[in-house]
């Protein structure tokens, strides 16, 4: 039983008419302490209110969707059923899961404590002719992989694809998601994840009655292997069902709600205020969940509504942080930057960010930077001298500089700087080919993305570090 019920039986009436003091101890309370507030509660004293138990670490965590920007040996291979032989598959599997050890390693570097595992790990992996046996090939890999994930502690999660339906009327269609839920779980399991690690996934259409696709759901849910409903947890979506309609499957089959933020703007219930439906989406959590988690992203200028924003704006983003006010929880960034935008939120609410943190974040940003606008170069440099450099002067100057045009003359003094890590290691050939292009610069940005292409192939010919680590080729 979850202590939110334990609590529900201590507290009268409903819980979330409670503090948010005693709905937060809901996610975290041990059984040891329910049992002392029951007795507190049966002599009375019911003025006395336990110490707050909480987890380690920053009380709001923030982390990434499945891809990485500007981390090297970190991108996933794909490929098609037509060339899914045995000897590509076992080649792709094997370099994808160097690629998510690698995910890992940043991930503890950059002090990013969660993240989305992508469904494309292993590819085509529940495809129903696709007979690649994955856990029994790659055996010595997955070890290698569940070692890694034990050593950085990262939280891990996976969000199976729009044709993941677990409520369609057509029975081949269920089957097909049991499947690919199946292979989810599956690959979790083999990762030695614990149960934090969930497979999110959305309740599916509404097919023209809403009440039949929810109790087909439900039905659908009840009769899954337990591996899978065990890691199992709904989102509310941007059109169909949203976060009530989520909550009530999941008191029927016991999971636990993921709140999306973005998707509640768009399809809220309608009453009660996005602090009511987020804390009643927290209580949904037990502890052998993990800590609760929802989903936060921001619509792109100009989009479709829905659409998912570039990066993730300070100005909104703070907002947002701050009326999350003092809950503990998990966020998944939905971004298009990734892991950009976590290591920005991350470093915009540390409280002690120090001037050496900033300055290795600068040292990626510099050359893109210094392509746009020379000026904003020299106000960076200036800034990180101060012995507390600020994040926020720090991401406010990011995010105005690159919405900034690249013009050719200052392109080609960011080419030249980077230029300089390699000119002594390149063939003549090489230097010839870099030249032309940066010559070329002068009058315009059309030669830029083969002078960077060139710039790129030194420095991984090379392992010029400082320039793989730089986002000014993947950006």
């Amino acid at each position: 039983m979850c202590e939110y019920h334990r609590l529900q039986n201590i507290f009268p009436g409903h819980l979330h008419n409670a503090p948010r003091r005693v709905r937060a101890l809901a996610v975290s309370i041990p059984p040891a302490v329910s049992l002392a507030l029951r007795f507190v509660r049966h002599v009375g004293h019911t003025s006395c209110r336990p110490p707050r138990i909480g987890y380690s670490g920053p009380m709001i965590r923030y982390g990434f969707a499945c891809k990485t920007i500007g981390v090297p040996q970190a991108d996933l291979s794909a490929i098609t059923l037509a060339r899914a032989t045995h000897e590509n598959m076992l080649g792709v599997c094997r370099h994808n899961l160097r690629a998510l050890e690698a995910m890992l390693h940043y991930c503890a570097e950059a002090r990013i404590p969660l993240m989305r595992i992508s469904s494309d790990i292993i590819p085509l992996a529940s495809h129903p002719q696709n007979s690649f046996a994955w856990q029994h090939e790659l055996h010595q890999e997955l070890a290698s992989a569940r070692a890694t994930l034990a050593q950085t502690g990262i939280r891990v999660s996976m969000h199976p694809g729009q044709y993941t339906v677990l409520n369609s009327p057509r029975q081949d269609v269920v089957e097909r998601a049991v499947d690919d839920l199946t292979f989810h779980a599956g690959f979790l399991d083999a990762l030695g994840a614990d149960g934090s690690a969930r497979i999110i996934l959305h309740l599916g259409g509404g097919y023209g009655e809403r009440a039949s696709a929810l109790e087909r759901l439900t039905d659908n849910i009840h009769a899954l292997p337990l591996q899978v409903r065990n890691r199992l947890s709904l989102e509310n979506d941007e059109r169909v069902f949203n976060i009530e309609d989520a909550l009530a499957i999941c008191g029927k089959c016991g999971l636990p709600a993921i709140f999306d933020v973005f998707h509640h703007s768009l399809n809220p219930p309608r009453h009660g205020t996005q602090d009511y439906w987020l804390d009643r989406a927290m209580e949904s959590w037990c502890p052998q969940h993990g800590r609760p988690k929802l989903h936060y992203s921001q619509q792109l200028a100009g989009g479709k509504p829905g659409m998912h924003s570039r990066f993730i704006g300070m100005k909104d983003f703070l907002e947002f942080h701050s009326s999350l006010d003092g809950r503990e929880l998990d966020v998944m960034l939905e971004v298009k930057d990734k892991n950009l935008s976590a290591v920005k939120c991350i470093n915009l609410t540390s409280p002690r960010l120090s001037r050496n943190e900033l300055t290795r974040e600068w040292a990626r940003y510099k050359y893109l930077i210094l392509e746009r606008e020379q000026a904003a170069y020299n106000a960076f440099r200036a800034m990180l001298k101060a012995d507390a450099p600020d994040a926020r002067e720090f991401y406010s100057l990011v995010e105005q500089t690159l919405e900034k045009e690249i013009c050719g003359p200052q392109a080609r003094n960011a080419a030249e700087h980077v230029w300089g890590y390699v000119d002594n290691l390149a063939t003549p050939s090489e230097k010839k080919r870099v030249l032309a292009a940066l010559g070329e610069l002068q009058n315009g940005t059309e030669s830029l993305p083969r002078a960077k292409r060139a710039l790129l192939s030194l420095a991984v010919k090379h392992h010029v570090e400082y320039l793989l680590q730089s986002l000014y080729f993947y950006i």
